[in-house]
């Protein structure tokens, strides 16, 4: 039995009231698939990613869900759980961490797992690769960032302030943001005992002074939020940007 077993769980439960569509951005289409299929699709080929739980939107009928599960298996036979989520983020991601430790019960070697926002659909597979080997080569917690590249100024009621912000020190965080389960599991029911809400995963696991590794990200795991990302995806997608 392998040391190491490994879980993604996605999340597709935001409403995406930024991206001003009539239905889940998750169902948009960029090309045949929708944004969706894509993810799936990059986390489904990945040979280190052993089973994925997927996260949708807490009011979606059961019965829906049991539909959509029994389609989407049979074309990613990985999926192992599809399942509504909570009222925040941090409540959906909850929920999925559940969902693994239920699936994973048999499994006495180490439980990774990876947190990622489905709005990054097209995460690429060296990014899932680095997240994986570097949480296999030591037990801490790895997210996937991005240096900052433009001068950082500090402002204050609009108006700049004359403190520069030291530009490498900054990075912009993206997902996956990834653990081991048992961590994992404790830094969130640590946060909903102390009704603690973060942003993300991450500071979570700060919170509790668990080291964290910073692994190099990939532009074009951008986060689809507005109409405008959505164009300029399409436009990308059209000229093979995303291509691996």
């Amino acid at each position: 039995m392998s040391d190491f077993r490994t879980y993604a769980i996605i999340l597709a439960a935001g409403r995406g009231e930024r991206m001003q569509a009539d239905k889940n951005k998750m169902l948009m289409k960029i090309g045949d698939q929708s944004l969706l299929e894509i993810c799936l699709d990059r986390f489904h080929r990945n040979e280190s990613i052993d089973h994925v739980v997927l996260v949708v939107p807490e009011d979606i009928p059961a019965k829906q869900m049991l539909e959509e599960q029994e389609l989407l298996k049979e074309k990613y036979p990985k999926l192992e759980a599809l399942l509504n989520g909570g009222k925040t983020r941090q409540d959906s991601v909850y929920q999925g961490l559940q969902a693994v430790e239920n699936h994973a019960a048999d499994h006495s070697g180490r439980k990774l797992v990876l947190i990622h926002d489905g709005a990054r659909s097209f995460v690429p597979s060296a990014v899932l690769e680095r997240v994986v080997t570097a949480l296999k080569s030591e037990r801490v917690a790895v997210v996937a960032a991005l240096a900052a590249t433009d001068t950082i100024r500090e402002i204050k009621d609009c108006v700049l302030t004359d403190l520069d912000v030291t530009r490498d020190k900054i990075f912009q965080m993206q997902t996956p943001q990834a653990a081991d389960l048992d961590i994992l599991l404790h830094a969130f029911e640590l946060a909903q005992k102390e009704k603690f809400q973060a942003t993300d995963d991450i500071a979570l696991l700060l919170r509790i002074g668990y080291p964290v590794r910073v692994i190099a990200g990939d532009k074009r795991n951008f986060k689809l939020t507005t109409p405008e990302d959505f164009e300029m995806a399409r436009l990308l997608f059209a000229a093979g940007y995303f291509a691996e």
